[in-house]
This record gives C-alpha cells, sequence and structure tokens, in this order.
C-alpha cells in the first residue's frame, strides 16, 4: 500500500515539474518602440513621439508576446488579442494617433516642415497584419492636437528589407521616399508599376495646410 501511495505521490511531482518547466520554457518577442522627436505642435518646444502596442478591450499597454514561429498564427494571434498600434507624444496636449491591429511601423520619421506652418510633419508606413507587400507612406500634420493624414503614395514592402550585417537608413523608404537639397521627393508604386520607364521618377512632396484641408 506504501509503495502504490508513494508511486503517487512521486508521479504527481514529475507531472508538476514538468508542467512548470514546459511553462518556463515559452518564448517571449520584444515589441519594438520607435520614436522621433520634433515641434509637432509649433509651441518651438521638442515633443518626443512613440510607438505605443496595446491589447484587449482596454487597450493594456504592452511590451512584448509568446514567440510564434508562424505568420499565419502570428496574423491570428494579433486580431484575436485586439493588438493595436498607437502613436503618442510627451506632450499631453496632442491626442494619440491610433494605427489599428498591426505589427508597428516600418519607419516613423520626422519630415521636417513642408508647408510653411511652423510645425513637423511626419511620414510612416504601418506594418499591417496581412498578406501583401503593397503598402503605403502616409504623411501627418498636427490640426488642433488631432493627427491628420495629409498625403500618401503606394510603397512596396522590400523597400525595408535588407541583406545580413547590412543597415537601412532610418529616414529615407528606399528608392519611393528621399529628401533632396531641402526638399522631399516620393515615387508611387503603383504609378512605377504601370510605368515602362527603367529610372523611377521621383515628384516633389506637396503639402496642405491644416486650413486648406
Amino acid at each position: 500500500m506504501k509503495s502504490k501511495s508513494l508511486f503517487l505521490l512521486l508521479s504527481i511531482f514529475l507531472l508538476v515539474g514538468f508542467t512548470h518547466a514546459t511553462k518556463k520554457k515559452t518564448q517571449l518577442e520584444q515589441l519594438e518602440s520607435k520614436s522621433i522627436i520634433g515641434d509637432f505642435d509649433g509651441d518651438k518646444k521638442a515633443d518626443t513621439l512613440f510607438e505605443i502596442h496595446t491589447s484587449g478591450e482596454k487597450d493594456s499597454i504592452i511590451t512584448e508576446i509568446p514567440f510564434i514561429d508562424d505568420y499565419d498564427k502570428t496574423v491570428d494571434y494579433y486580431f484575436k488579442n485586439s493588438i493595436r498600434t498607437s502613436l503618442k507624444s510627451s506632450n499631453k496636449k496632442i491626442k494619440e494617433l491610433d494605427l489599428g491591429t498591426s505589427f508597428g511601423v516600418y519607419c516613423l520619421i520626422n519630415i521636417g516642415d513642408n508647408n510653411n506652418d511652423k510645425k513637423d510633419e511626419i511620414a510612416l508606413v504601418i506594418d499591417y497584419c496581412d498578406f501583401s507587400n503593397l503598402n503605403s507612406c502616409k504623411i501627418y500634420t498636427l490640426c488642433n492636437n488631432n493627427w491628420k493624414m495629409i498625403n500618401h503614395f503606394s510603397i512596396h514592402e522590400a523597400a525595408f528589407e535588407y541583406a545580413e550585417g547590412e543597415q537601412l537608413d532610418p529616414n529615407i523608404i528606399g528608392d519611393y521616399f528621399k529628401k533632396k537639397d531641402g526638399k522631399w521627393f516620393y515615387a508611387d508604386a503603383l504609378e512605377v508599376l504601370e510605368s515602362d520607364d527603367i529610372i523611377v521618377k521621383m515628384k516633389p512632396l506637396k503639402i496642405k495646410k491644416c486650413n486648406k484641408l
């Protein structure tokens, strides 16, 4: 009888130990948080704009998720757990910019004041939880402490691919968005695909002021 009891206790101990070890082996993936500094509201003071990730109905801020070595399952996890990306400012007067369910942003760029309204505009590309390589660069400006999209153009996500040991310039988007002689130029990926030209033609970026939107 004692031997049976001892065997039962030993079995329970091993099962608990195995379960505990299995839980400890769960790998976690750190979520990246990009940030930029600029005068986005025109008060002549520098603010920090940074990327945050939230989850659930209460939008609880998260910094990591379980590591999932499968793209389809990762997409399912993000939607099932309502994981969203937002841009939050160190200036509490500036409202958050909700970017929806996504893995984050490929890039977040302060492009300076391009419409002479004494405020810096931003450019960003969202890393959507989807199955398409065609994306868009969105240009935002701050209007009465609310972010407004004032321009956008198509880009291909291959612009963010790089070889091992290579580093991407965080202030450009491949051949789609660059600064030259103090001005920003862009090329629309859809127009490039539809064109027979070998050389990509870039156009100057035009940005309207808030009162012209």
